[in-house]
């Protein structure tokens, strides 16, 4: 039996349609699928960035805890993390991990020209992150900010600056404001204003509203059999 690894998405730790989809689809002959527990937080109680940390901790513990094969899998906020977490094993940052796969729904981080099925072009709002000698298999539903934004969208910069939103008390704020500076001092904001760009400056409100109202980045991955498509890749590569 192979286990399957999934971390859900924020604000739904314990899991919801798409990663229950995602899920049920896999074949359960084969494949045991069981949700890691962690925040799932952005800026409510803690930060997106501690969310994360304890969200990478969390999942470095359960595969070294898990005999036999492991998949990694995750969705959204869930997504971003084991998709780092298998980056960095593919780089040889875990020499005592191994897994065999993973399986990124609305990754925020999604390469651009990455998805299973029709790639709906665009890529990570928080930018784009490579996997390296772990096989990776994306889903991305089209006009789904979080993972297939145009370049140019200044959307961006939504992910740019609030990785330390939280208002729950003064220091955190505080330390969101240190971080504000940290990001622009170091230059790390994502260049999404260049000239080549132009062409995408427009259509962030149809992007906010394709995430907030029209379900591009939840129902859609149901209705349109994304994460579904997803399981089915997974059940075909992991022999």
């Amino acid at each position: 039996m192979i286990e399957v690894l999934i971390l859900g998405g924020t604000w739904a730790p314990q899991g919801d349609p798409v990663t229950e989809t995602f899920a049920r689809t896999l074949d359960l002959a084969r494949f045991a699928p069981r949700m890691i527990p962690y925040p799932a937080d952005y800026g409510r109680a803690v930060s997106f960035s501690e969310s994360s940390a304890a969200g990478k901790a969390a999942l470095l513990a359960a595969i070294a805890a898990t005999p036999g094969r492991i998949v990694i899998a995750g969705y959204s906020q869930g997504a971003a993390i084991a998709g780092d977490v298998a980056a960095e094993i593919g780089r040889g940052l875990w020499p005592n991990l191994e897994i065999e796969a993973c399986a990124l729904i609305a990754d925020p981080r999604r390469p651009a020209g990455q998805c299973v099925g029709v790639d709906p072009g665009g890529y990570g709002i928080a930018g784009q992150r490579w996997i390296g000698n772990v096989p990776a298999f994306w889903a991305a539903a089209q006009g789904d900010p979080i993972t297939a934004l145009p370049a140019g969208n200044a959307l961006r910069l939504i992910a740019d600056l609030s990785e330390y939103l939280c208002l729950t008390s003064p220091d955190a704020a505080m330390r969101w404001g240190r971080s504000l500076i940290d990001i622009a001092r170091h230059r790390r904001l994502q260049r999404w204003w260049t000239p080549k760009n132009v062409s995408a400056w427009t259509g962030a409100l149809a992007y906010a509203r394709g995430y907030l109202t029209d379900g591009r980045h939840t129902e859609d991955y149901v209705r349109f059999g994304h994460a579904a498509r997803l399981a089915e890749t997974i059940n075909r590569e992991v022999a």
